[in-house]
């Protein structure tokens, strides 16, 4: 047998992992999108050769339908790999629990897993081909180590349910990942606005000037989007919450299977109840991520298109700094901020994904089939592209300097055509007529003192009013509530991935909430 890990055994004992790495990049392959020249038809997924399927029933699959059907599925499902092992921990308790595992066979099984998991951190557990997929990859590992018992672990699996929770399980740890970039993006946002906070600058629509505005209004109304945000991703995280395993091939299975306990072990809130539900949910909790992805990347591209016209000298009411910026290499002045050029087109990368997911599963009958499998590489590179989107996006948001001058100087005369008119209904001129009398010449009002007329604007959420303190207020609420979702799930895979062969009673192990109590294979993103 062929494979691309490393068959001997692991040493189950190694560090623990601080609970403050979930939310930082996990990429245990060398393509960080996942989704490079190995993804291809014809690309290197290392041929397993004489590698059994789980599926084996005495003949070949012809190479071209095995390439076909399994390359570019191995190659994603090495992203997989932790959590296949997580869940395969999880199952193995419940077997034995329920008396389908005796008590040596448990541990057997949950020591070699726990090896695995070691394995899995190191980037080491990758699928051939010839396995297919990375559940394939675990059972013949096991297999091959411990021998019989390894057979046992599918008992009352799917495969389906095994994907099912292996993409919630990944999806759960990404979306905390893009959670707190997405939070480390306001933060810097705010103390751009904090330190800008009374800087005038002009609003535009149209993209023509209109009225005045400030850095620190166009800062916070990014940190107020990010928040926004934060609602979509808590929805997409909660959809994804819910424990599949159990369903099997859809129906269930004739056991007497304890999927409570299997959600419990894992760090779900809840099991998805109906065994149907939870398998036809396959691809569509995918697009729901990637719509909540999509969000973001819609805000992103908005302050990158702001940031590529306020950043030219035609207008330089922003300076980006020179670590930001690439050259050229025939015009020796230039300093480009392309980053941002490419998050203004990766947000439609990101939509078009979006898009790509959803029509795939329109039409499709319940139960499983093979077309979700075509859901899975959307879901993974939109996770990637919008973090690392957000990593870009906090770079400029911290560096960014403004050019008061510049900004002062362009909130001419006209930029008050606004202000005059209600100057006029302030004496007791009625719009209509105030907004007429001003059309005829709108640059007679001199701007005057321009922080008096941001003060002045003095109503909730405008620029004399930005509740600079509130606005901190909800990003620390906001990060608290996202890390006890952290803590939670980080809580369930430590007791899972920390070697304790103490017979499952049902409970979670004791660890310190902010931390993982677990070996390296335990550790979250």
């Amino acid at each position: 047998m062929t494979t691309t890990h490393d068959t001997t055994t692991a040493d189950p004992a190694g560090k623990r992992v601080d609970g403050d790495q979930l939310g930082a990049a996990h990429t245990p392959s060398s393509d960080p999108s996942g989704l490079g020249a190995q993804l291809a038809l014809g690309g290197d997924v290392s041929p397993g050769g004489d590698t059994t399927k789980l599926w084996a029933k005495g003949y070949s699959l012809h190479p071209t339908i095995e390439r076909y059907e399994a390359a570019r599925n191995a190659a994603l499902d090495a992203e997989l790999a932790r959590h296949d092992v997580w869940g395969s921990l999880a199952h193995a308790r419940m077997l034995h629990r329920v008396g389908l595992l005796d008590a040596d066979e448990w541990r057997t099984l949950d020591a070699a897993l726990c090896a695995l998991a070691v394995e899995a951190e190191q980037g080491k557990l990758r699928p051939a081909l010839a396995e297919e997929d990375i559940h394939t990859t675990v059972e013949q590992a096991l297999v091959a180590r411990i021998g019989a018992i390894g057979k046992k672990l599918h008992t009352g699996r799917s495969r389906n349910d095994q994907a099912l929770v292996d993409l919630r399980l990944y999806t759960k740890e990404a979306l905390l990942s893009v959670t707190a970039e997405a939070l480390a993006t306001a933060e810097a946002l705010l103390a751009l606005a904090r330190a800008h906070e009374w800087t005038p600058m002009p609003g535009y629509t149209h993209m023509q000037r209109a009225m005045l505005s400030s850095v620190g209004l166009w800062a916070t109304s990014y940190v107020e989007a990010l928040l926004d945000d934060c609602v979509a991703l808590e929805a997409a995280y909660t959809l994804n919450d819910q424990s599949p395993l159990g369903s099997a091939a859809a129906y269930g299975a004739p056991l007497p299977l304890d999927r409570a306990y299997v959600a419990e072990q894992l760090g779900f809130a809840r099991v998805h109840h109906n065994t149907l539900t939870a398998a036809n949910a396959r691809g569509k909790f995918e697009v729901a991520t990637i719509q909540a992805l999509t969000l973001i990347m819609l805000d992103l591209s908005k302050f990158a298109q702001d940031v590529l016209l306020f950043t030219t000298s035609e207008f330089a009411f922003f300076r980006a700094p020179a670590e930001l910026c690439d050259g050229s290499s025939i015009m020796p002045q230039k300093r480009n901020v392309s980053a941002l050029e490419l998050v203004r087109a990766r947000a439609q990368t990101v939509a078009a994904l979006q898009s790509q997911a959803l029509s795939t599963l329109i039409g499709l009958p319940s139960g499983y089939n093979m077309d979700y499998q075509e859901t899975k590489a959307p879901l993974i590179e939109s996770l990637h592209i919008t973090r690392e989107s957000l990593s870009v996006v906090r770079l400029f948001a911290a560096g960014l300097e403004p050019q008061p001058e510049r900004l002062a100087a362009a909130c001419d005369a006209e930029l008050f055509a606004t202000d005059r008119a209600y100057e006029l209904v302030a004496e007791g001129v009625p719009f209509r007529d105030a907004y007429r009398q001003v059309a005829a010449d709108p640059g007679a009002q001199e701007p005057g003192d321009l922080v008096a007329r941001l003060r002045a604007r003095a109503h909730l959420g405008a620029t004399g009013a930005l509740d600079l303190p509130g606005l901190a207020d909800r990003l620390a609420a906001e990060a608290s509530a996202w890390r006890r979702r952290r803590a939670h799930f980080a809580h369930a895979i430590a007791a899972l991935t920390g070697g304790d062969h103490a017979a499952p009673d049902g409970g979670a192990t004791s660890t310190d909430a902010d931390g993982f109590g677990a070996q390296s294979g335990g550790g979250l993103i």
